[in-house]
């Protein structure tokens, strides 16, 4: 019998991860529901408590994150659910047009690669505005060359995509919140490549969360759940393992 721990074993060979060559890669087991989350941006639904959370650590080598932010996953038979906590007394943003680069100021993001082929992911940012930028990356990049160009769609956009997001205090004014938070809804079936869709118990993709703090306009902090080693955020070899239940 197949147990969902060989599946994890079998998709880390199949990606070229051996256990034990490194660090190992951290793993999101993610719960499944019996029915949709409501999406209100402040993680209010009680199946969210249903949900392990983990906390960002400093995108390049793990140190402590100056700001925490907590995130939670969770699976219904068509969505998959992302909910962001960040702490920050100063919640701001001016971009306001899809697919504007709100990464230059604050923002979370998502990073899944459904297929396990790590040179295709997807992207999906949300900044304080409810702005989204989403784009499919397509990416040469290995660890022996780490510095090649990648390419970022940005036709892409998940049919179905909800994100809310709430600011506890005022936004846009240094001191003026405590914190803010982000809920995504993002269907199974704007996520091509995924062997199964829903997936089901066993399966196992590539994804990275991250969050990028703006202190002022133009100094920035990056967090991740997985390290990359430096600030770029786009090493999908060091994605970790969001399995699902």
């Amino acid at each position: 019998m197949m147990t969902a721990a060989w599946i994890f074993g079998a998709f880390l060979c199949g990606a070229g991860i051996r256990p034990g060559a490194e660090a190992p890669l951290p793993v999101y087991v993610c719960p499944r529901i019996a029915r949709e989350i409501v999406l209100a941006g402040r993680l209010s639904d009680p199946l969210w408590k249903t949900a392990p959370v983990v906390r960002l650590v400093a995108a390049d080598f793990g140190g402590p994150a100056d700001q925490s932010t907590d995130v939670r996953l969770l699976a219904s038979a068509t969505t998959l659910y992302v909910g962001f906590v960040c702490r920050d007394d100063f919640v701001w943003g001016t971009k306001t047009e899809p697919d504007s680069d709100i990464y230059r100021e604050e923002c979370v993001e998502v990073f899944l690669n459904p297929s396990g082929a790590s040179h295709q992911y997807y992207e999906i940012d949300v900044s304080p505005k409810n702005t989204v930028f989403d784009a499919c990356i397509l990416n040469p990049r290995t660890p022996s060359d780490p510095g090649l160009k990648f390419v970022g769609l940005k036709d892409y956009h998940p049919e179905g995509l909800e994100t809310r997001v709430h600011i506890d205090g005022e936004p846009d004014r240094k001191g003026g919140a405590r914190s803010w938070t982000v809920e995504y809804a993002i269907p199974f079936s704007g996520l091509i490549g995924a062997p199964h869709i829903p997936p089901r118990p066993g399966d196992a993709w590539r994804m990275n969360l991250y969050r990028i703090d703006a202190t002022e306009p133009g100094r920035q902090k990056f967090y991740a759940w997985n390290p990359v080693r430096k600030i770029d955020f786009h090493r999908p070899w060091l994605f970790g393992i969001l399995l699902f239940r």
